[in-house]
């Protein structure tokens, strides 16, 4: 019975190590959407979250979803890629769900002879919805698409910038920067908060204590993540400075227009189904 409580302990451990490993990060695959350009991803998503803002129709939220099954299904990335949701995150669904639910508003549901109206709480459903379709999105570009591959591919989509005379390489450098260094800034948070579980261990009890307990981790992420900065800004500048965005030399192939044409495909689809 030892033995098995203590194999069970370390599978979950294992199990939260790999979900705070892949956060944000490539995963490593041989699949149809690892193979695809980064910036037909990029395009895709874009496409498809502006579909989401103009028109938050049932319909619309039902055909990205169907979209965003199909490339996880796709992708074949194993479970322990998905992170794990706070506790607190479920509570404040709850709250939200009920507080939906108090609003009322048309239709109204009918339960014996008490009639409840559902408006709120499907509006409240609805742009839930949505927002785990986007993160889903965003997820999956993350964990499909290498890092070094956002910047080229960034560069050639803002490429007819130029032309304005608007400083392309300076702000994809500072996206890709920006991109690269979320890794970074995970582990940095995971590393305070099991520094900060080791030297207070205690359980807190109170408002205040929670509220004093906060104001200490803010301000430690705070000076660390100005420490990393400035780190970062000597190593750059001992470079030489930022440096220039590097050339794109991944072709498109077939899976890029048909990921495309599935896209446009989609938004279509939003526009007429408004």
């Amino acid at each position: 019975m030892v033995m098995v409580d203590r194999q069970s302990a370390k599978n979950r451990a294992r199990r939260r190590q790999l979900a705070d490993l892949h956060v944000l990060r490539y995963v490593p695959g041989s699949s149809a959407i690892h193979r695809c350009w980064a910036g037909t991803k990029i395009l895709t998503i874009a496409a498809l979250s502006i579909g989401l803002v103009l028109w938050p129709t049932w319909s619309a939220t039902g055909l990205v979803a169907a979209l965003v099954m199909s490339g996880f299904l796709v992708a074949q990335l194993p479970a322990g890629v998905a992170p794990r949701v706070p506790r607190w995150v479920w509570i404040v669904v709850l709250v939200g769900a009920g507080l939906a639910l108090a609003s009322g508003g048309l239709p109204d549901a009918h339960l014996g002879s008490v009639s409840v109206g559902v408006g709120g709480l499907a509006v409240w459903a609805r742009f839930s919805l949505i927002g785990i379709e986007v993160l889903s999105l965003a997820a999956l570009v993350s964990w499909t698409t290498a890092l070094a591959d956002l910047a080229p591919a960034l560069a050639r989509l803002a490429g007819p910038l130029r032309r304005l005379r608007v400083p392309v390489d300076e702000v994809v450098g500072a996206i890709a920067l920006g991109i690269r260094c979320l890794p970074l800034l995970l582990e940095e948070a995971r590393v305070l908060s099991a520094a900060r579980r080791t030297r207070r261990p205690e359980r807190l009890h109170g408002m205040q204590e929670r509220a004093d307990a906060l104001e200490e981790i803010l301000f430690t992420a705070l000076s660390s993540a100005l420490r990393r900065a400035r780190e970062l800004a000597e190593a750059i500048e001992a470079r030489g400075g930022s440096p220039s965005s590097p050339s794109e030399t991944h072709p498109l192939q077939g899976v890029d227009f048909v990921v495309l044409g599935l896209a446009a495909t989609a938004f279509v689809g939003m526009v007429l189904l408004r």
